[in-house]
């Protein structure tokens, strides 16, 4: 009979043998995740991310005509903070928003207008602080951290200026066979101008005196909530476009000129609308593999979520086909419950203004009821370079 000792290192042996396989199984697992990254990356599928799984600093540019400068395109898992670079001990947005709305009244009031001096925060002429730099990075990667666009792969093109133009494409090229001597046939132009045009969004965020200086987590609900809100809005225009104002607001892909569509879908019973749309890309010439993600309303997730076979008495969910199930599916608000749409989302661009405005509103509100309020400018426009690469849903009874 063994004894206490063999016991024990027979229990010891074994136990190591157990976190061995366990290792190699989690390098194996994490050798998968890195190869089938790699594979979307080389494939081009837009909401792939960076091989790391970590924002990182853009790797694709364009070239300023005029200025032959290089200027960065980010897509969703590239971060302009890392291109524009911050500091260890740079304070975070919300941070500063804290200082700037509650001023002397903050305990710590010494402390963060350092922090705002040490930033070169400018103020402009109607009082408020115009913020660029990493800190306007910060603001421009949470923004696109929470857009359904910019998940789905819609570029980001920071702008230095109001007006941005860049090529769309009006035409895909005709290419014929030439005999000897023959003249060539006509075609028409294949690239045309798109300007992008930066246009104002606002947020008005209003708080108690009070819950600016007593709440402990008061800084990091501050930029959550107006983040949220701006990203919110900016998916719906880049969406619907408005209704009131609407010159003054993005126009929205969903009423692009030129997009292929899928209307009257009716009551969904199975996936076809969404088979019908990418089959619409397809006779474009989008490469499948180009084809990202479906973007659709909550209610129609609910729609789909409780289909059933249809099979007489079978409670079965409906199991789409291998072809719609690795389909990227965003599910946002920002879109009408009636509509849907899938795109090549490399062909659609956000143009974004690399500055900021915070004004803090206290006249209005602080003497009636010691209420505060902080008013934040963000500007941007959509373009989409190759209108034939939309393809919109509507009509969806859900």
């Amino acid at each position: 009979m063994a004894d206490i000792s063999e016991v024990t290192r027979m229990i010891e042996d074994q136990g190591k043998a157990a976190n061995e396989f366990r290792a190699v199984q989690i390098k194996r697992i994490d050798d998968m995740d890195k190869a089938l990254t790699d594979l979307e990356k080389r494939s081009g599928r837009p909401s792939a991310l960076d091989a790391s799984g970590k924002s990182g600093a853009p790797r694709e540019t364009w070239v300023d005509t005029k200025t032959g400068k290089a200027v960065p395109i980010l897509r969703h898992g590239d971060s302009l903070t890392a291109l524009v670079g911050k500091s260890a001990d740079a304070p975070s947005l919300g941070r500063v928003l804290r200082g700037i709305v509650l001023g002397g009244n903050a305990p710590d009031a010494r402390e963060l207008e350092e922090e705002r001096k040490s930033l070169n925060l400018g103020i402009d002429t109607g009082g408020g602080y115009t913020v660029t730099g990493s800190l306007a990075a910060q603001w421009v990667d949470a923004l696109r951290a929470q857009s359904a666009l910019s998940r789905a792969g819609v570029l980001t093109l920071p702008m230095d200026t109001g007006q941005v133009g860049i090529a769309r494409v009006t035409a895909d090229p005709s290419v014929s066979w030439h005999g000897e001597s023959v003249a060539l046939p006509e075609t028409e132009p294949t690239f045309g101008k798109l300007t992008l045009t930066a246009k104002t969004a606002v947020c008005l965020v209003r708080f108690s005196l009070e819950i600016g200086q007593d709440s402990q987590n008061f800084e990091q609900q501050l930029q959550s909530v107006l983040v949220n809100a701006m990203a919110a809005a900016i998916d719906s225009a880049g969406l619907n476009g408005v209704t009131t104002n609407a010159g003054a607001a993005p126009a929205g892909i969903l009423n692009l000129s030129g997009r292929n569509s899928v209307t009257s879908v009716g009551a969904p019973v199975a996936w076809d609308f969404l088979a019908d749309a990418v089959y619409e890309l397809l006779a474009d010439n989008v490469p499948e593999a180009r084809i990202g993600s479906f973007i659709g309303n909550p209610a129609l997730w609910k729609k789909m979520a409780k289909l059933k076979t249809g099979i007489t008495n079978d409670n079965t969910p409906l199991t789409p086909s291998p072809e719609i199930a690795r389909i990227p599916k965003i599910w946002t608000t920002a879109i009408p419950a009636a509509s849907g749409v899938i795109a090549d989302w490399g062909d659609v661009v956000m143009g974004v203004r690399q500055a900021i405005t915070v004004k803090l509103l206290d006249q209005s509100f602080m003497g009636s009821n010691l209420d505060l309020a902080l008013l934040c400018y963000s500007r941007l426009d959509f373009g989409v370079t190759r209108p034939a690469s939309i393809c919109t849903m509507s009509g969806i009874t859900t």
